[in-house]
């Protein structure tokens, strides 16, 4: 496609993102390599929508780095802290197993104990 084809179609995208037609408008974006086009879809897919792994799949295709690195920490973060979180529960279980055995006694009983037991009887 010629450079004055291109613009056309951007233009035709930009008024597809601005009546929402979200879908139709990145169709056209990816096929005229429209890279502000495209993060503005995924914007929206990230914030409004919460689509978080879409989103991302499209700042990687539009090549915006930044937004995949902070996206990659936090998910790098959430993950440490349910690691940590679960290490920690297993710990609390341990300890707790562990102060139940050492606090349990096993009740000893002689043989004549039992006899004498029987012999009142």
């Amino acid at each position: 496609m010629d450079e004055e084809e291109r613009i056309a179609l951007i233009r035709r995208g930009n008024e597809l993102f601005n009546n929402k037609d979200y879908k139709n408008a990145l169709k056209i974006f990816i096929a005229t390599d429209y890279k502000d086009g495209i993060i503005r879809v995924a914007d929206y897919l990230y914030f409004e929508k919460n689509d978080k792994i879409s989103a991302v799949k499209l700042y990687k295709k539009a090549g915006h780095q930044k937004v995949i690195e902070d996206f990659a920490e936090k998910a790098a973060y959430l993950i440490r802290m349910m690691l940590d979180e679960d290490k920690e529960k297993e710990k609390q279980r341990k300890e707790m197993e562990s102060a139940f055995v050492s606090e349990w006694k096993p009740v000893v009983i002689k043989r004549d104990e039992i006899e004498n037991i029987e012999k009142k009887e």
